[in-house]
């Protein structure tokens, strides 16, 4: 089978506890062809299994997000090879983690909904204009949150547009440039806000689901990595102004309530949160990825910022704990000790700290004029966390960006995000900030190994990942990214 697009078979799952809780129905292991949208309950199932997906990606997210950055550090009795590689910057095609599969899975699920929803309204009375539109903003957003992971994380990648049906046709498909991708990206998002919702019935919907809100945090996130700074601050205004989500209490009394953001979940501060149930046999690889076996721990220089601040309620007893495992995603209470039950922590991709922090870096990008509005937004996260040491922001815009960027990797350890804010950051006016970015990767990446990976970072190709020698074998019009074309 041709390895690189098989996983975009569509064969929807049978109704089982591990799908999405909104979801009902589900069609039994049958091809999702143009014959099988009938009614308004088979359109849901397969925007359902989209939903599902995002489940089966959070690996990815943090690996791609985290994994070559500077707050997070390998550790354990037994840790795979491909991520000691991985964090290392040793990476080669054949490594298993650079795979941008299930992000294709969900994108070919969007696709399918987009194709064939239409048609159910004339099929299903029920399934009125209204509601399909509804779900085309829903598809639209998946579409869109899947290839943003990918660009970044890939640079250049195939633009799938339609769904992938026969498994017996060819599917070889190039390589769209990152700015091709973007743009669609853009487009995807900007088209979802026409028909999206406010909120959903249930306030695991609302924080689980497409909104409004959650479309534009990632509008704001891809505005400010394609340089579009005005566009970026109106999003998030958009979201400060809502009413809908907010900074919630950082300390209630003496209670750590930031801590609730991961031990609770679908707090008023969740903007989108990938949604996992115990109950529902709705688990995640947390627990196993930072828990007992486990792979990731809070780097030195992590510790470093964090120690500028002992009042810092996000520190010790709530991002990490004594032996500097991540206790936001083990521990069930800030500072006790007690661990978490199960692994069914929602994965947040977006929140409400992050839209004042994406909004702190517009403004910097703007320029001096806009310096205090930045450095009040950067302080109203800090006050949050109890710190009442003032900002040493600087007076320049590396400066000013350094500080942002050390809030930043405090406030959202190991929440897939250190690692493209880095490259964000350096790749802005053709790598202005190159040697920036090299030093701060290094500061993850001590020892012997600093000089090797300091040449290699020079070389702009390899700060995105390989494709997967799989993917090359199977589809003969993807060209290897530069970098890698001849590593075996």
């Amino acid at each position: 089978m041709k390895v690189w697009y098989s996983f975009l078979i569509i064969t929807v799952l049978l109704i089982s506890s591990s799908c999405q809780k909104w979801l009902e129905l589900k069609p039994e292991n049958q091809q999702v062809t143009d014959d099988y949208w009938a009614n308004k309950e088979e359109a849901e199932a397969v925007l359902g299994a989209a939903y599902v997906g995002l489940q089966k990606a959070v690996k990815d997210m943090l690996i791609f997000g985290d994994g070559r950055g500077n707050t997070l550090s390998v550790a354990g009795l037994v840790v795979d090879m491909d991520l000691i590689r991985l964090k290392g910057l040793s990476i080669l095609p054949s490594n298993k983690l650079v795979k941008w599969s299930n992000f294709y899975q969900i994108i070919n699920y969007a696709n399918m909904v987009l194709k064939y929803a239409p048609d159910v309204v004339d099929r299903d009375p029920s399934f009125n204009q209204a509601v399909m539109q509804s779900y085309l903003s829903e598809a639209y957003f998946l579409r869109a949150l899947s290839y943003f992971y990918i660009v970044r994380t890939f640079g250049e990648a195939p633009l799938l547009l339609e769904p992938y049906m026969d498994d017996h046709a060819a599917y070889e498909v190039a390589k769209s440039s990152k700015e091709q991708i973007m743009s669609q990206i853009e487009h995807d998002l900007t088209t979802a806000l026409a028909n999206s919702k406010e909120i959903w019935p249930t306030v695991w919907e609302t924080k689980g689901r497409a909104t409004k809100w959650a479309i534009h945090a990632t509008l704001a996130d891809v505005y400010l990595w394609m340089g579009e700074y005005d566009k970026a601050i109106i999003s998030c205004n958009a979201v400060m102004e809502s009413g809908r989500v907010g900074l919630i209490q950082g300390r209630i009394n003496t209670t750590n309530n930031w801590f609730t953001i991961f031990s609770e979940g679908n707090t008023n501060e969740g903007i989108f949160e990938i949604q996992f149930d115990n109950s529902k046999a709705q688990n995640n690889d947390l627990m196993n990825m930072f828990g007992a076996s486990y792979n990731w721990i809070i780097s030195n220089y992590a510790l470093s910022l964090y120690a500028e601040d002992t009042e810092d309620i996000r520190a010790f007893g709530a991002s990490y704990a004594t032996d500097l495992k991540i206790w936001k995603y083990l521990g069930a209470e800030a500072g006790t000790g007690v661990p978490r039950s199960f692994s069914d922590q929602n994965w947040i991709v977006y929140r409400m700290a992050d839209i004042y922090l994406m909004k702190a870096e517009a403004l910097i990008m703007k320029g001096e004029s806009s310096y205090p509005a930045a450095i009040e937004l950067i302080t109203a996260v800090r006050t949050r966390a109890t710190i009442s040491r003032p900002l040493d922001a600087g007076t320049t815009e590396l400066q000013l960006l350094d500080a942002l960027l050390k809030e930043r990797a405090k406030e959202f350890l190991a929440e897939g995000k250190r690692w493209f804010d880095l490259l964000r950051v350096a790749q802005r006016d053709n790598y202005k900030y190159k040697e920036y970015f090299i030093e701060q990767v290094l500061a993850g990446n001590p020892g012997a190994a600093a000089p090797v990976i300091r040449a290699q970072l020079m070389n702009e190709n390899a700060h995105y990942l390989p494709i997967h020698i799989d993917e090359l074998r199977f589809n003969r019009l993807l060209v290897q990214n530069p970098y890698y074309e001849h590593l075996n």
